[in-house]
């Protein structure tokens, strides 16, 4: 798994409306939680094959706009070979 993946911006904007929908419709949080690819390859994100899965983040609690969620979701998964970090990963780095 690479140490620093290169995601597209239409790959981070992809994975941040998944998250937004994921975070008002429990049953993709459901379909999410048995299997996460399959629900992101129905959601139209493509997601590389050669790595995990991300966690779906808790949502915020307070409002966020897509363009900080893109930025977030970009900062999140520069460190995925890294660290797992459910709350401190979302805070708005740019890989």
């Amino acid at each position: 798994m690479p140490d620093d993946p290169t995601l597209t911006p239409e790959l981070r904007t992809q994975l941040a409306r998944f998250f937004a929908r994921a975070w008002s419709d429990e049953s993709i949080r459901a379909d999410y939680a048995r299997d996460p690819r399959a629900t992101l390859a129905g959601a139209g994100v493509d997601w590389p094959g050669e790595l995990p899965a991300p966690e779906l983040p808790d949502r915020p609690d307070q409002s966020i706009d897509l363009e900080s969620l893109e930025s977030s979701a970009g900062g999140a998964l520069g460190t995925i070979g890294t660290v797992s970090c459910p709350t401190g990963c979302f805070s708005g780095q740019t890989t």
